[in-house]
């Protein structure tokens, strides 16, 4: 008997449960609202995700190329092709998302697909539509990590439509993260650099 694994078969079942959570989430946000769709994703955070992650302010304490690294070795296992570039001030990974981006890539969205959220604030990246899978990064990625300790693990700018990749940026530093990001997030930078939800 053959143990390798059969990569074409994980991949599909990776695809079922990425279209799985897709359907849940949208059945979710039309039946009882988009801020139910916040609140499961929430819940999923603190029940599952909180406890399997690094400390935020741990993140933080390594060097960007290394939060770079381990970024792209995650988007690159959910089938992403991903492209460095890099400044001063970040690196910037930009990929093709295996994931939430090939739902928006195949058309699973609009009346007769999945849900997507139209009413803007941080879990939409400030956007007037989010397809719902998308809305796990500004959740899991983003606000909790500044709830739970000051600063999001990634700052994120996923597609907008069909074949536009999801950008993560990558701060050196979280003095670097600017300011409208902290705007978009609903949060405010202290002098102290402490950051805070008002």
């Amino acid at each position: 008997m053959d143990d390798s694994p059969d990569l074409d078969r994980i991949r599909r079942l990776q695809q079922h449960s990425v279209n799985w959570i897709a359907s849940l989430l949208s059945h979710v946000g039309r039946t009882y609202g988009e801020s139910a769709v916040e609140s499961a994703l929430r819940a999923t955070g603190e029940d599952f995700l909180r406890a399997r992650r690094m400390d935020p302010t741990e993140w933080w304490e390594l060097p960007a190329e290394a939060r770079a690294r381990a970024l792209t070795r995650s988007m690159s296992a959910n089938g992403a092709t991903v492209e460095a570039t890099e400044s001063e001030s970040e690196i910037t990974l930009s990929f093709r998302c295996g994931t939430g981006g090939r739902l928006i890539d195949e058309g699973r969205y609009g009346p007769d697909g999945y849900l997507t959220l139209n009413e803007p604030g941080p879990m939409t990246f400030g956007r007037d539509e989010l397809p719902v899978y998308c809305a796990h990064c500004s959740i899991h990625n983003e606000l909790q990590p500044i709830e739970w300790a000051g600063l999001p693990m990634t700052v994120e700018d996923p597609p907008t439509g069909p074949g536009e990749p999801c950008v993560h940026h990558v701060y050196r530093t979280s003095a670097d993260i600017p300011d409208d990001v902290w705007v978009r997030l609903g949060t405010i930078r202290h002098a102290t650099g402490q950051d805070h939800i008002p």
